[in-house]
C-alpha cells in the first residue's frame, strides 16, 4: 500500500497571498470589523469567487482507490471488510467514508480562496446534529472532528454542499432538491456571518445555538411534531440507554462488564490495544484534562474496556469504550478513538506531535462547547482522543426526510458552520468575500454538481473492485 511521501501532493497551500483567519490580525496589526470586511473585498478581487467551482484535476496514476488503499494502512485487517461494506452500501456512505479522498482533491484545486483558518475536514451534513453542553442543554452542530486542520474556509462549504446532493439522490429526493438545500444553507450561513460580525470575539465565543430552539423556530408544525418526537427519542440516548446493551452486571461485586458481540464488539486479545497498559493509558489522559474535570475523572475507577467498532470511515481504525464505575457503581462509560494522520499531514505549516491533540484542539476552537471529558492519550505509539459515549448525542436520520425536513435541516446546518466558522475564524473577512450576491450560490451548487458525479464514478470504481474479489466485504450483521 502506498505510503504518504508516495502519494504526490502539492509542494504547498499556503503562497504569497493567503491570510491566517485565527488570530483576527493581519500584518502584525489586529483587524477592526470594517477592515476586516474591506481585507475579505480585497480577497475577492485576488481570487475570484468564480473561480472556487473549478475541480482538481487528479495526479497522473492517482484514483480514488489509490487514497482508499492509503487510507487503510495501519487499520485493523479483520474490520477492513467491515468498513468495505459499510462504504459499498451507497455512493453516500462512499463518500462519507472517504474524508481523505475530498481533502487529496481540494489540495490539488488550482485554486482557493486563501483564507485558512481551523476548520472541521469532514463536513457533511451526517456529521451535525445535536450533543450536550456542560451545562447539560442540547446544542446543535459538527459533531465530528477526526479530519480537522487548518485550510481554506470553503473547504467545509464545499463537502457541505457536495453531501446535500448525494444525500438527496440517496434518499430518493429530485436533484432539484438538493440544489435548493445549497441555496438555503448558503443563505442560512450568511445571516449567521452577518449576526457574529455585529458581536465582539467574547459574544462570539459564548453565543451556541439550541437544539430546542432550532425546533421551536420550525414553522410547519407537522413537520415540528417529527422532529419534537425524534429529538426526544435520541435525547434518551444515555450512558444508562446503553448500559443493558452493551453490559451485564456481576452477581457476586455488582460491577458492570462489556458483553462480546463479535465482529463489532469484543474484549482485546493480547496483541491488541488495551489488553495491558490501560493504567499508563488512562494517567496521560486525566493530564490531558482540565484541573477540575480531573477532579472529577479521580472519582471513577476503570472496571473494564474493550474495542468496538465504530462509524463507516472509523472503520478499522482502534476505537475502544472503557466503562468506569464510582463507589455506588455509577457508571461513566468513556471512548477512545485512534487519530490517525491527515493525508494532508505533509503540508501542513505547523507540525503536529499529537494526533489526539489535534483533533482536540481542533474542535475545542470550533465547537461551540465540548465534552467535559474531551482529551487525549497515546498507546502502542498510537494516538487517541477521549470523550464520553452518547452524552446525548444526537443525529438526525436522513431517511424519513421529505423535502421541507430536508431543508429544514439545511438552514440548520448554514447556521451551526457559520457560527463554528465565526468562531474559529473571522466573520467579517469572510463576510467580505463570500458577499450578498447569488454568486457563490451558483458557484457551489456549479461545484457540487460535479464533485457529486465524480464521487459517484469513484463508488462505481470501488463497486467494481468489490465484484472482482479484489476488496472483500463482510457479511450484513457487520452494519
Amino acid at each position: 500500500m502506498p505510503e504518504t511521501s508516495q502519494i504526490k501532493l502539492p509542494k504547498q497551500l499556503w503562497n504569497d497571498q493567503s491570510i491566517d483567519l485565527t488570530r483576527h490580525s493581519y500584518k502584525g496589526k489586529l483587524l477592526s470589523k470594517s477592515d476586516g470586511f474591506k481585507l475579505g473585498k480585497l480577497q475577492r478581487k485576488k481570487v475570484p469567487r468564480e473561480q472556487l467551482s473549478k475541480l482538481s484535476k487528479r495526479p497522473k496514476g492517482t484514483t480514488a482507490l489509490t487514497i482508499y488503499d492509503w487510507s487503510n494502512q495501519g487499520r485493523l485487517e479483520k474490520l477492513k471488510p467491515i468498513r468495505a461494506k459499510r462504504m459499498s452500501i451507497s455512493p453516500f456512505t462512499f463518500y462519507r467514508g472517504m474524508a481523505s479522498l475530498m481533502l487529496f482533491d481540494q489540495a490539488w484545486e488550482q485554486v482557493n480562496s486563501g483564507l485558512f483558518q481551523q476548520i472541521c475536514g469532514d463536513c457533511h451534513l451526517n456529521n451535525f446534529g445535536g450533543f450536550a453542553s456542560p451545562e447539560r442543554n442540547l446544542l446543535f452542530g459538527i459533531n465530528d472532528f477526526d479530519e480537522t486542520l487548518v485550510a481554506p474556509f470553503e473547504w467545509d462549504i464545499k463537502r457541505l454542499a457536495t453531501s446535500f446532493v448525494i444525500a438527496a439522490r440517496d434518499i430518493k429526493l429530485a436533484d432539484k432538491v438538493g440544489l435548493k438545500a445549497i441555496k438555503i444553507m448558503l443563505n442560512s450561513y450568511r445571516q449567521q456571518l452577518l449576526e457574529s460580525a455585529k458581536l465582539s470575539p467574547l459574544q462570539v465565543w459564548y453565543e451556541k445555538i439550541d437544539a430546542i430552539t432550532l425546533l421551536e423556530n420550525t414553522e410547519r408544525r407537522k413537520l415540528r411534531a417529527k422532529c419534537e418526537k425524534n429529538l426526544n427519542l435520541e435525547q434518551k440516548k444515555t450512558v444508562y440507554s446503553v448500559l443493558p446493551k452493551l453490559t451485564q452486571q456481576d452477581q457476586d461485586t455488582g460491577l458492570r462488564h462489556f458483553v462480546d458481540a463479535a465482529p463489532l464488539l469484543w474484549h482485546p486479545s493480547v496483541d491488541e490495544p488495551f489488553s495491558q497498559h490501560v493504567d499508563v493509558f488512562f494517567k496521560e489522559y486525566r493530564d490531558s484534562l482540565k484541573y477540575d474535570r480531573q477532579v472529577l475523572f479521580d472519582r471513577y475507577q476503570c472496571t473494564d474496556v474493550a474495542l468496538k467498532v465504530v462509524g463507516v470511515g472509523s472503520v478499522g481504525t482502534r476505537s475502544a469504550v472503557a466503562l468506569f464505575q464510582d463507589a455506588d457503581r455509577e457508571p461513566l462509560i468513556l471512548q477512545m478513538k485512534e487519530a490517525k494522520s491527515s493525508i494532508l499531514s505533509p503540508l501542513f505549516v505547523e507540525k503536529v506531535n499529537h494526533e489526539g491533540e489535534r483533533v482536540v484542539h481542533g474542535q475545542q476552537l470550533i465547537q461551540a462547547a465540548s465534552d467535559i471529558f474531551l482529551g487525549f492519550s497515546s498507546i502502542s505509539n498510537q494516538h487517541f482522543y477521549i470523550r464520553q459515549l452518547r452524552d446525548m448525542k444526537i443525529t438526525f436520520d436522513l431517511n424519513g426526510m421529505d423535502d421541507e425536513y430536508f431543508y429544514e435541516y439545511a438552514e440548520g446546518c448554514g447556521l451551526a458552520l457559520a457560527h463554528a466558522h465565526a468562531k474559529s475564524g473571522n466573520a467579517d473577512v469572510l463576510m467580505g468575500y463570500i458577499g450578498a450576491s447569488n454568486t457563490i450560490i451558483d458557484v457551489l451548487q456549479t461545484y457540487a454538481e460535479e464533485y457529486a458525479e465524480r464521487n459517484l464514478k469513484d463508488y462505481q470504481q470501488f463497486m467494481n473492485e468489490i465484484a472482482d474479489g479484489k476488496i472483500q466485504i463482510a457479511g450484513d450483521n457487520a452494519l
